[in-house]
This record gives C-alpha cells, structure tokens and sequence, in this order.
C-alpha cells in the first residue's frame, strides 16, 4: 500500500514540471560586418607608431642609421649573390632611411652599370662624390661608365681626377689609357698603360690591352708576342693540355691541333696561316666552331676538322689559332694574303634567283652578334642603308642574321631588299652566296673577313673606336687586299659615313657626282 502511493505521488510530481512549449518570438538577422583587413607585413601598428613619435630625435636618427646600415648588408649579399636588381631595390631602401652613406650611391651605380642602367649608374657615381669628394674608385666608376656612353672627353677627365687624387694608382692609368685609345691617342694611351705596369708589372688587364694598342698602331712583331696575355686573363683560360704547345718547328711524322678561340671572324682571319704550317709537315687537325666546319674542310692544308665540344683525336702539338700570327713572326709587310684561300665547298649551295637585266649584286650586313662586347659601337641600324636600295642598277641581298632580321620587314622594304638570312644555314652557305655577288657592304661583322677572305670586293664601316685589326687612319687593310674601310670620324655618328658610301658607290656604278639617284 505505502509503495503504490508513493510511485503516485511521484508520477503527480514529474507531471507538474512539464512546461507548454512556447512559439519562439521571431528575430530579425543583422548583417555581419566585413572584418577589418589585416595590416600590410611590415606595416606598424598605432602602437608602434605611437611609441615612435615619442622617441627623441637623436634616438630615432640612431635606429633609422641602424636600420639602414641592415639593408645595405642585405644589398651586397645580393650584389654578391649576382641578384642584381633586387640588390638595386634594397640599397634604395637603405637610402631612404639614410641618404647620407657614400658607398651605398657606389654600390648602387655599379649594380646599374652592370643592369645596363649606364645613365642611372652615373647618377649614382655623381651622389657619392657630393658626399666623398676625394674617392678616387668612385672617379674611376665615374668614367668607365662614361666611357660606355661613348663620353670621352668627360671619361678622360673623370680618370685624370682619379689620378690627382691617387697619382701612384695602376688602375687609374689603365682606365685612363682606354680612353685616350678610344680617343685615337695611341702614344698616349701606352705611356698611360706603360705607367700602370710600372706601378703593377703583372696587371694582366693592362698587359692585354696594351698588346691589343700596339697592334692597332700596326706594331704587329712586338704586339702579337704580348698577344699570350690573354691567357692571364679570368675571362679566357688556357685549354691546359698536357702536350706542348708548338712553336714552329718541323712536324714531320706528328699530329698539330690548332684549337679554336674567340669569335668567327677571327677564325676565318687568322685561318690564312694554314697553309703555312702544312708545309712544316705533318698532321694538320683544326677545331672549329660548327657554323665553321664545312668552310674550313676547303682549307688547304687541313687534314682533319674538329666541331668545338667534340672529342679530339691524339695529337703531339697544339697552338691556339691566333698565337699563329706569333709564331710566323707576323709583321705588317708579311702579312700572309695568298687570297682567295676560302672557297665554298658546294658549288651547287645556295643560289641567287636569276634577273632579267643585268644589275649590280651587293650583300649587306648591318649588325654583328648582339653578344659582342663592342656590338653597340660596331653595329647600325637598317635605315642607314636604305638609301642605296633606291639606286638604280643595283640587286641588295640582305646577308642578315639573328634579331634584326626583322628589320627589313619593320622598315617596309621587303620589297627592295631580298633577305637571304633563313637560308644561310653556315658560312659554308653564306660564302656560296658572297661568291654570286659582286661586293658587300658590311659592318665590322665575321661576313666582313669572310668577303675579304674570297677575295670579293668589300666595303666595311668602322667605328670611331675600331677594333685592333682596322689599324687606324687608313681606308685599306694588309689583311685583305679587297676591302676598303669607311670610318667614323667622331664617335656613334653615323650619317656622314654612309654620304661617303653612297658618294663611292655612286662613282663605283659609273653615275657622276652632280647626279642625283
């Protein structure tokens, strides 16, 4: 009885706790406001900035010097790295905190010159010196970079500051010497090379340069034997092989390799020396770049032709092709010019359309390889030789190769000039076609020595600066009796060179001088 009415009254009292359930009130939804975007990486926060404003200013001064002086770190391991630009951005960086270090402006214009940034460069060279007057490196910068610009009077003054503030400085006249060669001051520029290698006997830059400037004076003899300097430079290692090098004595019974260097035009130059070393007897095995290979096969005297990279065959002798000049004992009268001593090996290669009339055939180059350290000076632009398609009598076959091909088409010419270059696989290719012609017109390019080396007439337009082989103040060259030179007579100008070609070819095509094409 005790336990129903206790189970009862617990039923009653788990009843009484039940709740009707309610409808639930309805609700309106907010919009949830966007969240406040994050700061910039590196972006103070108000804090911080409020914990600046309140430093002292020599404080402030004191953390922005550090800060800066950071950066500037951070930029030379880039420099160093070679990551060139972003080493740029930063020593930027460290000048905005502190405008006042000189050697940041150094830094920065060398960075830039070697970006190519020549302009910016010198704007740089000319900050450091505000704040360090006497620096002579940064005088130095200052007109090497000028010099690129082809600035010279203003480079020569540059290095002659270099000098007062550092007279007993080798570099200082090294730099100073190049100008004054540019300048056409040849005597002057080796006194200037004499004095660096009395300051520095082993200055392997200067010691090449020099070589190169007495060659260009026409000193071959004394110019040729300090030629070996180049191998002294970090730029051209020698090959290092174990056999000996050779130096013009009898081959009777063994094997020379005359190993290829530098560029094709120099090749195809110094190649004429063949012959020569045929007749000391012997095995004649020649390496050569690939674009060079099926020419050289016409070579008399060579026995074997080696594609640079491919593996040598045994030898007892090697010489590098152009210490050939050397061991002839090469002078200005004995220049070797036995031409033509290239012939095309295909006499069924490339072939010129045929004509309906007869007209005069002329190649043209107008740019040598972009790579080339001098190409900026050396080479024009296609509108310089647009005047001579519009003469009478004359075909114009583009000799072109590489990027500026695209010139004709850009200048709209395809018309009035044929353009050869895709088909000119080689030089083996490209001599057939010089073959057919009957001159060319060139810059100082490889195609310039290759028409020379034919024998073909061949008309080059030279620098003001001109590379060593064009000697200086002549119009004729001893290493191709063909060719005639038309030079700059002040530095990057152009137009008056091409009124002489267009007056020459003008007289070459039989038109008189007051007639107008």
């Amino acid at each position: 009885m005790a336990k129903g009415t206790a189970a009862k009254k617990a039923r009653k009292s788990a009843a009484a706790k039940l709740e009707p359930v309610k409808k639930a009130a309805s609700t309106t939804l907010e919009p949830v406001p966007a969240p406040t975007p994050a700061p910039a990486p590196g972006t103070p926060t108000p804090e911080q900035v409020a914990i600046w404003q309140a430093l002292p200013a020599d404080q402030k001064s004191a953390l922005r010097e550090r800060e800066a002086l950071r950066i500037f770190g951070l930029a030379i391991e880039l420099h160093q790295k070679g990551e060139l630009a972003e080493a740029v951005k930063n020593y930027g960086k460290s000048l905005l905190l502190n405008p006042k270090v000189a050697d940041t402006y150094n830094n920065m214009g060398v960075a830039l010159r070697a970006l190519g940034k020549i302009e910016a460069a010198i704007a740089c060279y000319r900050r450091c010196l505000v704040l360090r007057p006497d620096n002579t490196g940064v005088y130095s910068n200052l007109g090497n970079a000028l010099r690129e610009l082809g600035r010279l009077q203003l480079a020569v003054a540059a290095h002659q500051q270099a000098i007062k503030l550092a007279p007993e400085s080798p570099e200082a006249y090294y730099n100073l010497g190049l100008v004054l060669r540019d300048l056409g001051q040849i005597d002057q520029a080796l006194a200037a090379f004499e004095r660096t290698l009395g300051y520095n006997p082993d200055h392997a830059d200067c010691r090449w340069d020099r070589a190169l400037t007495l060659l260009l004076k026409g000193e071959f003899l004394p110019g040729f034997e300090q030629y070996d300097w180049r191998w002294k430079l970090e730029r051209s290692p020698p090959r290092g092989y174990s056999e000996p090098e050779w130096d013009g004595s009898d081959l009777k019974g063994k094997t020379l390799l005359i190993h290829q260097e530098q560029g094709f035009g120099d090749m195809i130059q110094f190649a004429r020396y063949i012959p020569m070393v045929k007749a000391k007897g012997g095995t004649v095995v020649v390496e050569v770049q690939p674009e060079l290979s099926r020419l050289f096969s016409t070579l008399p005297g060579v026995d074997k032709v080696i594609n640079r990279g491919s593996p040598l065959p045994k030898f007892d002798f090697f010489i590098p092709m152009m210490s050939l000049a050397k061991v002839f004992a090469t002078t200005i009268e004995t220049v070797p010019v036995d031409i033509p001593y290239l012939t095309p090996p295909d006499k069924l290669g490339v072939q010129l359309p045929a004509s309906l009339e007869r007209q005069r055939q002329i190649g043209i180059v107008w740019s040598g390889k972009p790579t080339h350290q001098n190409d900026k000076n050396r080479s024009c632009q296609f509108s310089h030789f647009i005047e001579l398609l519009g003469m009478p009598g004359v075909t114009v076959y583009s000799l072109q190769k590489g990027p500026r091909e695209t010139d004709i088409a850009d200048a709209g010419c395809e018309a009035l000039v044929l353009n050869l270059g895709n088909r000119l696989n080689d030089f083996a290719d490209t001599a057939a076609v010089i073959q057919q012609l009957d001159m060319v017109i060139t810059v100082d390019t490889s195609v310039a020595h290759l028409a020379g080396a034919l024998g073909k007439p061949v008309w080059v337009v030279v620098p003001f600066a001109p590379d060593w082989r064009w000697m200086t103040e002549t119009d004729t060259s001893p290493w191709y009796p063909s060719m005639r030179l038309f030079r700059q007579k002040r530095q990057g100008e152009w137009d008056p060179v091409f009124v002489e070609v267009r007056k020459a070819l003008r007289k070459e095509l039989g038109f008189g001088p007051s007639e107008t094409t």
